[in-house]
């Protein structure tokens, strides 16, 4: 899910340490927004097409340097006009300190423009232990790691955590109630280190392509350049590190695994799939609304509707341009439903290439080469999930070659997020309300994943 509140106030300071110079500090513009309606924009009456309006300003950031206030609609940065959210997004995550910006705004129907310098983006705090900025080496760019860790010398074990399939960055500066926050800093106090790294595009990560335009291997290759260089870290026992596989990071970790030359102590799974993901898909439409209680004459109507499209798209490996080529997969893609989240090329945020090629790993395979003990737990209410069959399949798949090596648990009450959560249909109520994200999910933080992911660690 995206989120766009991106300001929330620092309240402790830590030690944070830059052991890595080539990769510029990010700039951090320090507001949060929408996008700009098409009523609005026409009664602007201005040349622009497109804008995002200020919803509030952050302290100390680039914004507040430049007198931008709230209610105002920014229509251009530097020389991109007509922004919408796609293009805001992608310039902000361009913006690094001391850089000059040119902000084009409107305010009380009137045009004005601020010019200055970008001011550095916040470091992140930490409740329990200390956070190190470091950086991998990706192709001809740099990645951005963050690992938070027991304070002191010695040799720590090790959590790589592996994302799931969006573009989000995973650096917590300006989100402390974040739940994967919160589930790191739980692994830090039971004496655990904790390593993640950005996405190419994302963050701090320079010299790369965009997340959203790259393949499933090229993002693969993320993980992988992770696990290395994390294995080699000087606080680190390389003879514990376990993955951490959330929602689509939980395929990665496998195909990691199976192909590495020194294994991992073990994978935690949560909330992935191990069918291939046209399979997947079939059921994110047959199986999915019935956890909403939709009608199954309109549940059969839509997965025939929506079969043909996926096939041509995850089996058929047909690019976006050619699907919109067919009349039918147009007006699907098009529609106001846009059930594939289709804009510019992509589709759920990510390229039409990196959903065929994951629809052809063998994420099954992978489980059994991988050869190591696993957790594989499902989340009660996790929607994303759907239901406990692939963190079932994945213990069964492991103990078919390595009795006793995997093991299934269920986290009751519990979505994707690690939120708590009292019933099914409270949990509906809640996402129709909008404010799941915003208020209730950072205050209903299910500690449980903690104690049952280190208590599994501590004994393999």
């Amino acid at each position: 899910m995206w989120n766009k509140i991106v300001a929330i106030g620092l309240l402790m300071i830590c030690a944070v340490s830059l052991s890595a110079q080539r990769l510029k500090p990010k700039g951090y513009l320090g507001i949060t927004y929408t996008e700009a309606s098409d009523s609005l924009m026409r009664s602007l009456r201005g040349l622009e097409t497109r804008g995002i309006v200020v919803k509030s300003i952050s302290p100390n950031s680039t914004a507040e340097q430049l007198g931008i206030l709230p209610n105002d609609v920014i229509v251009a940065i530097n020389n991109i006009d007509s922004l919408y959210v796609y293009d805001f997004v992608a310039l902000t995550n361009q913006l690094r300190e001391n850089d000059p910006i040119s902000v084009t705004y409107i305010r009380d129907r009137r045009k004005a423009r601020a010019v200055g310098k970008v001011t550095a983006y916040p470091k992140e705090i930490a409740k329990a232990g200390e956070i190190i900025y470091d950086e991998v080496q990706y192709g001809r760019g740099y990645l951005r790691s963050i690992i938070q860790k027991p304070r002191g010398e010695g040799k720590f074990p090790a959590v790589f955590y592996m994302q799931g399939y969006d573009c989000k960055s995973i650096d917590f500066a300006t989100d402390s109630s974040n739940n994967v926050k919160k589930l790191i800093e739980g692994w830090v106090r039971a004496g655990y280190a904790v390593f993640r790294i950005e996405k190419p595009g994302v963050g701090e990560s320079e010299g790369t392509r965009g997340c959203n335009m790259l393949s499933y291997s090229e993002e693969l290759k993320v993980y992988e350049n992770g696990f290395r260089n994390l294995k080699k870290l000087r606080y680190i026992d390389s003879t514990k590190v376990f993955l951490f596989g959330h929602g689509l990071g939980g395929v990665a970790a496998p195909l990691v695994a199976a192909q590495a030359a020194y294994k991992p102590r073990g994978i935690i799974t949560y909330g992935t799939v191990v069918k291939p993901w046209f399979e997947y898909m079939i059921d994110v439409f047959r199986e999915q609304p019935t956890l909403f209680k939709e009608s199954q004459q309109s549940i059969d109507v839509n997965t025939r509707m929506m079969t043909p499209l996926l096939f041509d798209w995850l089996i058929n490996s047909k690019s976006a341009n050619e699907l919109l080529q067919n009349p039918d997969f147009e007006a699907i893609l098009t529609s106001k439903e846009n059930p594939l989240n289709y804009q510019r090329g992509t589709f759920l945020g990510k390229s039409a290439k990196f959903f065929s090629e994951l629809n052809d790993q063998s994420v099954a395979s992978a489980w059994a080469k991988a050869g190591v003990q696993v957790l594989a737990i499902h989340g009660e209410m996790d929607l994303q999930a759907i239901n406990s069959n692939a963190a079932q399949n994945i213990a069964a798949i492991v103990n078919e070659v390595k009795p006793n090596k995997g093991i299934f648990k269920i986290l009751k009450a519990t979505d994707q997020y690690f939120v708590k959560i009292p019933s099914m249909g409270e949990y509906q109520k809640l996402l129709k309300s909008g404010k799941f994200l915003s208020s209730y999910a950072p205050q209903h933080f299910n500690p449980e994943i903690v104690e049952m992911t280190v208590n599994w660690m501590k004994f393999n």
